[in-house]
C-alpha cells in the first residue's frame, strides 16, 4: 500500500472513531438523546400507564411500578422511585410530546419524548427526570 493511501485510511479512521466518540456527548445535550438510541413505537401504552400520562419506570421495557404525571412539574425530586434512577419512559399524553429535564426547574440535560413512544432503555443518557414540560417546542 503506497503511503498517501496508508494516510487517507487512517485519517478516514480517525475522522469516524472521533465521530462515534463525539456522538453521546453531542446527543447527550441535545433534545433527542434517549429518542435517537433507544426509542420505539409502540402500538399499546403499557398496561400500566393510564391516558394522558408520562410513565417512568424503575425497570428497562417499562416494567416495575411506574411514577406518572400528567402536568408540567418543576421539581420531581421529592417523589423519589423512578425519577432517580429511569430506565424506561412512555409518554401515554393526549396531545403533545414532553421534555424531560435532568435537573429541578427544567434545567441540565433534557430530552424530548413524542407522545406514543416510549424509551424502552435509557441508559446514561438521562441519570434522573427531575422535571418535564409539555408540548415544548
Amino acid at each position: 500500500m503506497n503511503v498517501r493511501k496508508h494516510i487517507a485510511l487512517a485519517a478516514a479512521a480517525a475522522a469516524v472513531s472521533g465521530g462515534l466518540a463525539l456522538a453521546p456527548a453531542a446527543g447527550a445535550s441535545a433534545a433527542p438523546a434517549p429518542a435517537k438510541h433507544a426509542s420505539v413505537t409502540v402500538q399499546r401504552a403499557p398496561a400500566n400507564c393510564p391516558r394522558t400520562y408520562l410513565c417512568v419506570y424503575p425497570r428497562t421495557n417499562f416494567k416495575g411500578t411506574p411514577k406518572k404525571v400528567r402536568s408540567n412539574n418543576r421539581n420531581l425530586k421529592p417523589y423519589g422511585g423512578a425519577f432517580n434512577y429511569p430506565l424506561s419512559a412512555y409518554n401515554n399524553g393526549s396531545q403533545c410530546s414532553v421534555t424531560v429535564y435532568e435537573k429541578p426547574n427544567y434545567r441540565g440535560r433534557h430530552a424530548k419524548l413524542n407522545r406514543g413512544t416510549g424509551w424502552r432503555l435509557i441508559g446514561s443518557n438521562l441519570m434522573t427526570i427531575y422535571s418535564n414540560k409539555w408540548c415544548v417546542r
